[in-house]
């Protein structure tokens, strides 16, 4: 959105929403599988809350599990191939349960410098821990900082999104979790957010993607909320590891868990997610249409970003994204501005994709840059 504006989202999300009266063509947000509108997802919700309620008003360590809960646990579970899950509130949180779980150990942390803001702030759990930002998606200055910064007797904790949520660049996973190699006890805590549901070869997140198995060395939370069309955190594990996690934090003991439509629609999208992969073909195939698109316009594009359906269109002057934004919702045509997060370092239209949206509406959007770049 552009300066001064408070957008009201009058609409279910998708291809075409109604925000502030006017219907328009949507190409922001993070509905990347179109599975929050989906009416099984909606049916599942309403089924729920109409048999159990809103919630159980008690929190998990209580009598706080619901049957939709443990549903979405078990969904996710088998989603991401693992024994076991656990499903809380708040994406927030997740990266804050991983690190409080984290043995008792002198920990020196490293993250991206443009990690989120969630996984920076989960660090102040570790008391007293120093911390080193390093540059944006560098696996060579992390590996230097390591060697530079890390005292005898300390573990490196590293932090970093999966996917940068701004620009769309992936984390070279493979390339970090191989600096930290000779360390032992070394962990690479991966906030995926926006890799859940969308990469590798099951949707199982940027992992998946850069072809890592599963090892102690890994810690990896994400949302349910983004293309996974639920809501809340998943952080998926063998049944020890889920544990400890659980009992980690007072997170768990002290506070109300996902509700019960929440959990019910949680359940729903995973459940589609996971037999409908073509979902995720559809995807793809759109945001590389896209992209083809914007290059022909002769638009350049980063190689480190073409696996997230996620476009950073960036002009050389601010007022010029601004102008932009401006001219294609004049055109019916919904594209937020970001300034300063997810990895962007400048202004940029954040063009997000979503498996449903339809070839005119790619079209339409290529055409309103055509004759407004």
């Amino acid at each position: 959105m552009s300066p001064g504006e408070s957008p009201c989202f009058e609409s279910p999300v998708g291809p075409e929403v109604q925000v502030d009266g006017q219907r328009l063509l949507w190409f922001g947000g993070t509905a990347y599988l179109g599975l929050q509108a989906r009416p099984e997802v909606i049916a599942a919700a309403v089924a729920a809350i109409q048999r159990f309620g809103l919630h159980p008003g008690s929190a998990r360590a209580g009598y706080g599990t619901t049957p939709p809960l443990l549903a979405a646990e078990a969904e996710a579970a088998e989603f991401f191939g693992t024994a076991a899950a656990l499903h809380v509130a708040s994406g927030w949180a997740a990266t804050a349960l991983l690190v409080a779980a984290l043995p008792t150990r002198r920990w020196r942390a490293f993250h991206d410098e443009h990690a989120h803001a969630s996984a920076r702030e989960a660090l102040g759990l570790l008391d007293a821990t120093p911390r080193h930002p390093y540059a944006h998606g560098d696996a060579g200055d992390l590996a230097a900082r390591l060697q530079r910064e890390l005292k005898a007797g300390e573990t490196p904790l590293v932090v970093t999104d999966g996917v940068f949520a701004g620009n769309g660049r992936l984390a070279p996973l493979a390339a970090l979790r191989e600096a930290l190699a000779p360390y032992p006890g070394g962990t690479l805590l991966v906030d995926d957010a926006h890799g859940f549901g969308v990469l590798g070869e099951n949707g199982r997140g940027s992992v998946e993607h850069a072809g890592l198995a599963d090892d102690d060395a890994l810690l990896v939370a994400g949302t349910a909320s983004k293309a996974l069309g639920g809501h809340g955190a998943l952080v998926a594990g063998n049944a020890e590891r889920i544990a400890r996690i659980a009992r980690a934090s007072a997170w768990s003991a002290g506070s109300t868990p996902p509700t019960v439509p929440v959990a019910a629609a949680t359940a729903a999208a995973l459940r589609i997610a996971r037999t409908e992969p073509l979902l995720r073909v559809r995807l793809h195939a759109h945001a590389e249409t896209l992209r083809a698109g914007l290059r022909a316009l002769g638009v350049t594009l980063r190689d480190d970003a073409r696996a997230a359906p996620i476009i950073a269109l960036s002009l050389p002057r601010e007022r010029e994204v601004d102008a932009l934004h401006v001219a294609l919702r004049r055109a019916g045509i919904l594209v937020p501005v970001l300034k300063g997060y997810g990895g962007l370092t400048a202004p940029a239209l954040r063009i997000a994709v979503f498996a449903t949206h339809e070839a005119a509406h790619l079209e339409a959007l290529l055409d309103a840059l055509r004759r407004h770049l």
